[in-house]
């Protein structure tokens, strides 16, 4: 396979994302990471018992590390990334692995945990394989290790994703015996769901590992990790279309080093009624401006407030990429009580799992030490984590389709409006996308009067089908376009 634009990483090379552009391989290691990402559940401790279903089990201890993917062929050994990035040369890890290579016949692909041994006494930490992978060619790259523990291709007569997953683990296991730096991850077979709380208490409140990894009889994969907290801001909210004095999720955000905020996520698990209703009370007196719009996940526009209020909110995972291994990117802004939010560019981030609203926060101060970016850090790798934020021009968006109708009944307007605009901007920053189209339905007869839907396109073609759906669907006889 030929790669261009390493660099030394320690005696081998490191190369960027995107160098690798061998399209079967690439479609092993995106295949897989779709089947696997469909797989998995994400749940807390204390749901073991009520949970997790599908006896007998394969569990293993979850290492913090980096998903990688080992390449075994032609004798050689190399190391990819699911977003093009690829290790190669003489390093330890790969010079092991030589020797496994060297009897293979064909192509080997293996998905793992690529970690680092900690520079101090305690387990792996995410940050160790940064750093392992950091300093050039003065790069401590002999701490680096691998734990596999899935086949993607190659081993068994058949393909592997067909067979059953003790198939291809015992597969790996055999291969990779005799490895020291690089061996199959340790899994016990478990026949009950009883045993896995004495496992996690053996292995991850012993801070053995970060979490277990629980493969059912049925298919689906668990990972059990401890619950944790994050103080984050408040930022923004919808309200509930059947009870619009009632927070339907919040926008949330975390202040970085150079004070702007960065969007961290959404969370619309609230409490019941009550605690919806208080809430409200509390960030309409917060509202203010913004030149900047975020759509929630059900379309709504969320309205922004005032910085001022602080969350804790409990999640039970952080995710830093795509299934296609892309950086997850939210918008970093700033704020003033002049002009509110304004949009300065998006930065990497990561996206929480199952986040829960714990309480307010109003022992904690919305400042960049309470409410501060890095806390995810402890959970997971964000680059330029503590870089500034690079003011970026975009070029501004066109409209280019606009309709208004009416429709009087019983002496009340109804209202529907379709605007779609083409962003112009997602040349620049591809986390903005190439067509928005915005849908109003006002009727000052219904309980919940004003309802809105957002939609994005890649093309301007895709664009006009869903706006024509749209039409079709709710223009109706008795509606009038008068714009």
């Amino acid at each position: 396979m030929e790669l261009s634009k390493g660099s030394p990483l320690g005696k081998g090379h490191g190369y960027p994302a995107g160098s690798v552009t061998d399209t079967e391989l690439m479609a092993h290691v995106h295949g897989y990471r779709r089947r696997v990402a469909s797989a998995y559940r994400s749940i807390n401790p204390a749901e073991m018992s009520t949970g997790v279903f599908g006896a007998p089990f394969h569990v293993s201890p979850k290492v913090d590390g980096e998903l990688w993917f080992l390449l075994l062929d032609g004798g050689t050994a190399m190391l990819v990334s699911s977003n093009g990035r690829a290790i190669t040369g003489d390093i330890p890890l790969l010079v092991e692995l030589q020797a496994a290579a060297a009897k293979l016949v064909g192509r080997v692909v293996i998905a793992g945990e690529l970690f680092a041994a900690s520079s101090g006494k305690g387990r792996p930490r995410v940050g160790d394989v940064a750093s392992a992978l950091a300093g050039g060619a003065q790069a401590p790259v002999e701490r680096l290790g691998f734990m596999a523990f899935d086949l993607l291709q190659g081993l068994l007569d058949e393909a592997p994703q067909l067979l059953p997953y003790l198939l291809r683990f015992d597969a790996i296991a055999t291969l990779l015996a005799a490895g020291k730096r690089a061996k199959a991850i340790k899994t016990d077979a478990v026949d009950s769901v009883a045993a896995l709380a004495g496992m996690f208490s053996e292995i991850v409140e012993a801070g053995k590992a970060e979490g277990l990894i629980v493969r059912s009889a049925q298919g689906t994969i668990y990972k059990i990790k401890p619950e944790f907290s994050i103080d984050a801001l408040i930022i923004g909210y919808t309200t509930r279309t059947e009870d619009p004095q009632a927070v339907r999720t919040l926008l949330l955000g975390l202040t970085r080093e150079d004070g702007r905020i960065q969007i961290a996520g959404h969370c619309g698990n609230l409490g019941g009624d009550a605690e919806r209703r208080a809430l409200m009370q509390r960030l309409q007196a917060l509202g203010c401006a913004s030149a900047f719009r975020c759509p929630s996940r059900s379309g709504d526009l969320f309205s922004f407030v005032k910085p001022e209020l602080v969350a804790e909110i409990k999640v039970t995972d952080l995710q830093t990429e795509t299934s296609d291994g892309q950086q997850l990117r939210s918008m970093a802004m700033s704020y003033s009580a002049e002009t509110g939010w304004n949009a300065i560019s998006t930065m990497p981030t990561a996206s929480w799992l199952h986040p829960v609203l714990v309480r307010l926060r109003d022992d904690k101060k919305p400042d960049a030490l309470d409410t501060r970016f890095t806390q995810i850090l402890e959970r997971c790798l964000v680059a330029q984590a503590e870089s500034d934020v690079p003011a970026v021009q975009l070029p501004a968006s066109q409209i280019i389709r606009r309709q208004v109708w009416t429709k009087t009944t019983k002496g009340k307007v109804a209202v529907r409006k379709l605007v779609a605009w083409q962003t112009n901007k997602s040349v620049v920053d591809p986390s903005y996308p190439a067509f928005v189209l915005h849908w109003t339905d006002y009727s000052a007869g219904r309980g919940t009067p004003l309802d809105r839907e957002v939609r994005t396109a890649p093309t301007e073609a895709l664009m006009e089908e869903i706006a024509a759906l749209l039409v079709e669907d709710n223009i109706k006889k008795g509606w009038e376009l008068v714009a």
